[in-house]
């Protein structure tokens, strides 16, 4: 798949592209507008479906606050096969609006790969991603870039959540059962308001089209030794529209992709083990080869150990 820089939106195989904004009166924290920026340049994420209510007043905002954040930025709108005019609003805004691109699912494919969808075409060294349904306050975007030069990622999460019960009472469960299972101890996992450096998908590999992607995403990171700030932000009740995150059949695939995670988390550690036992194993060989044949090895290692390398690489 190639993309011109310049095309305002694409349809993707399984996919097509735009967006809306919070509330004025959220927007305290930039209310008097941000004169020194955070950082250079920022590529803004919004995964959206079925949310034609909301959808404009998401991107405005955004379109409104990024500018005080980062000189460089974009703002990318995956419409994930909505039904509604979700994706009929965000062309129209694609349009008017400098910096906004849309993609199109033709079909619904999942949280996790809209997600994906929107990383892949990402063009900055800092990518941000939130829901599109209005619910946090983007001008709280800065307090989380005030902390990527000290960590990989930057995760918000919730003062206090506001969904309804049931939603509640299966995110704490789901919190817990991750904690179990994996051993990730995220205090919001899936709080749809983080911000990554983009070194981090150049190693983490997104693999979830449903909503373990968060999930899927942490336990990689800590696999290869990320760094991780947890920054507490604000939530909204939702004015518009209906979540999908409570759906049984949203819930089934969860699960299904935690046990497939914890396989392979199972599998990829016992290969990181047995390359650390090789390693300690050559190294004490190497500790007791005389200093001339020492010197030899070294440069057999530098020439000729490429290949056995890549062997164990494969």
């Amino acid at each position: 798949m190639s993309l011109n820089p310049d095309m305002k939106s694409l349809t993707l195989p399984s996919s097509r592209t735009s967006l809306p904004s919070p509330p004025k009166d959220r927007g305290a924290g930039c209310s008097n507008g941000t004169s020194e920026r955070l950082v250079k340049s920022l590529s803004v994420i919004l995964p959206a479906f079925n949310e034609e209510a909301n959808i404009r007043a998401v991107i405005k905002d955004a379109h409104r606050t990024v500018p005080k954040l980062a000189p460089i930025f974009e703002i990318i709108v995956v419409n994930d096969g909505s039904k509604d005019r979700t994706g009929e609003i965000c062309d129209r805004l694609a349009e008017e609006l400098p910096n906004v691109r849309v993609v199109h699912h033709a079909r619904n494919c999942g949280y996790g790969a809209a997600l994906k969808s929107g990383i892949k075409l990402a063009r900055y060294d800092l990518i941000f991603f939130t829901d599109a349904d209005g619910q946090f306050d983007l001008t709280e975007v800065a307090a989380l870039l005030e902390q990527t030069d000290a960590c990989d990622i930057v995760a918000g999460y919730r003062a206090r959540r506001r969904d309804p019960p049931h939603r509640l009472l299966f995110a704490w469960g789901w919190n817990i059962l991750v904690r179990l299972v994996l051993g990730i101890r995220i205090r919001d996992i899936d709080c749809a308001f983080k911000v990554f450096h983009r070194h981090v998908f150049d190693r983490v590999q997104i693999h979830c089209v449903g909503a373990m992607v968060n999930t899927e995403i942490f336990a990689q990171a800590a696999r290869f030794g990320m760094t991780v700030k947890q920054v507490r932000v604000n939530h909204f009740p939702r004015r518009h529209g209906k979540s999908t995150g409570g759906n049984v059949a949203v819930i089934r695939k969860a699960f299904r992709e935690l046990i497939r995670i914890r396989r392979k988390s199972h599998a990829i550690t016992a290969v990181i083990r047995r390359v650390r036992r090789l390693q300690a194993g050559q190294e004490s060989c190497d500790k007791s080869i005389p200093r001339r044949k020492r010197a030899r090895s070294k440069h057999q290692r530098r020439f000729g150990g490429l290949v056995k390398s890549s062997k164990l690489m494969c």
